[in-house]
């Protein structure tokens, strides 16, 4: 859906338009289906999921726009990126497509480079992994992107408490060049699952991959929130 007028006018919305049905908004995809879960199952991660609908504009050109949905390819849950560049009139084909990938965050930086935040599962049974992935590209509705794994832990470890198991808080902006952004993840202290760093500001002991409390006796791990900065 879309106002150039801020919604200020007697008929809000109208400015875009489907040909098939005149309704307000266009339609990007057809015949989606998708499981709405509100707890997760062990074969998904313990995750629950939901479609993961995501939406950035590019802040220099309004006419460029993208969009990230889940839905059900075959039998295998699926994260789509696709891209207008005509103000959402005509859209493009998959330009990314995520076996089981979740959480999408989608983010457009002032060089009009779009950068997206994604957590995928991968593996199965006891050797599932969540792994967290920010990939950016050069230009509008772009073929190839850069991959940066942020962080790759088991998917039954730590135990499922309660849902949502893994969270669905990841979010992804940017400002100026910059993009920023939020992810859930274990805090199991072991650097091989960060491959590209992290910062603990919590006790903890990267040697023997424990947390522990303020009077030094270990403590579980558990999921926490990880915050990133990434400047192309």
């Amino acid at each position: 859906m879309r106002d150039d007028s801020g919604a200020s006018g007697a008929n809000p919305f109208r400015d875009l338009l489907d040909p098939s049905d005149n309704l307000p908004g266009r339609i990007v995809a057809t015949g989606v289906k998708f499981p709405f879960r509100r707890n997760g199952k062990p074969q998904e991660g313990q995750q629950r999921l939901g479609g993961d609908i995501s939406i950035a504009v590019n802040p220099a050109d309004s006419k460029v726009v993208y969009l990230s949905f889940c839905d059900l390819v075959g039998t295998k849950y699926t994260l789509h990126v696709r891209c207008s560049t005509d103000s959402g009139q005509t859209w493009s084909g998959d330009l990314l497509t995520v076996p089981f990938g979740i959480n999408a965050g989608l983010a457009v930086n002032a060089n009009g480079d779009p950068g997206l935040l994604y957590q995928q599962l991968t593996g199965s049974g006891g050797g599932a992994r969540w792994v967290t992935h920010f990939r950016t590209a050069s230009g509008a509705a772009p073929a190839n992107w850069t991959d940066l794994v942020l962080s790759d832990h088991r998917a039954n470890k730590p135990a499922k408490q309660f849902d949502p198991y893994l969270g669905d808080y990841a979010y992804l902006t940017s400002q100026g060049q910059d993009y920023y952004g939020i992810f859930s993840a274990s805090n199991e202290p072991d650097l091989a699952h960060f491959p590209n760093g992290v910062t603990y500001q919590r006790n903890h002991n990267f040697t023997s991959k424990t947390l522990t409390n303020l009077a030094g006796a270990s403590v579980p791990i558990s999921i926490d929130p990880f915050f990133f900065k990434l400047t192309p």
